[in-house]
């Protein structure tokens, strides 16, 4: 059962998701990067041009995956969690089928609390399956500007 905590703690990660740092790199990840393959995230990682890039990603996906370990550990109701927040879902569906390469690039630990926690959804594959087929139609559409 979800406490009065657990709804400061979920508005305090909201909080912290209005930071002018953080929505730029959520607006990297989400909106203007559609990875095709692992090499395409690490990529961000060798090249000295792409560093701005390279810190949005690093700063939005291990956000969620902290986030992902405070649910799954108990500090916040996996219900109430699941109810109020759906942007996990987006880092997991561009990255997600790259996560095992990945895991060989950042270590064996890489997402390890986000892959729990979207497993831990009852419809999980289900909203993951939408959201790739969002991602995919809105890189087609840059595409072709």
């Amino acid at each position: 059962m979800a406490t009065a905590q657990d709804a400061e703690l979920i508005i305090k990660l909201y909080d912290l998701r209005r930071d002018e740092t953080m929505r730029k790199a959520r607006n990297f990840v989400f909106l203007e990067f559609f990875p095709q393959s692992a090499d395409d995230v690490k990529a961000l990682f060798g090249d000295p041009a792409l560093a701005q890039q390279n810190a949005y990603f690093r700063q939005a996906t291990s956000y969620w995956d902290m986030v992902a370990a405070m649910v799954n550990h108990g500090a916040i109701d996996k219900d109430l969690f699941f109810d109020t927040n759906g942007e996990f879902f987006a880092v997991w569906a561009k990255i997600g089928d790259f996560v095992p390469e990945l895991r060989h690039f950042f270590g064996p630990q890489y997402l390890v609390n986000l892959e729990k926690l979207i497993a831990l959804h009852p419809n999980g594959a289900q909203r993951l399956e939408l959201m790739k087929k969002r991602f995919k139609a809105m890189a087609e559409q840059r595409a072709k500007q």
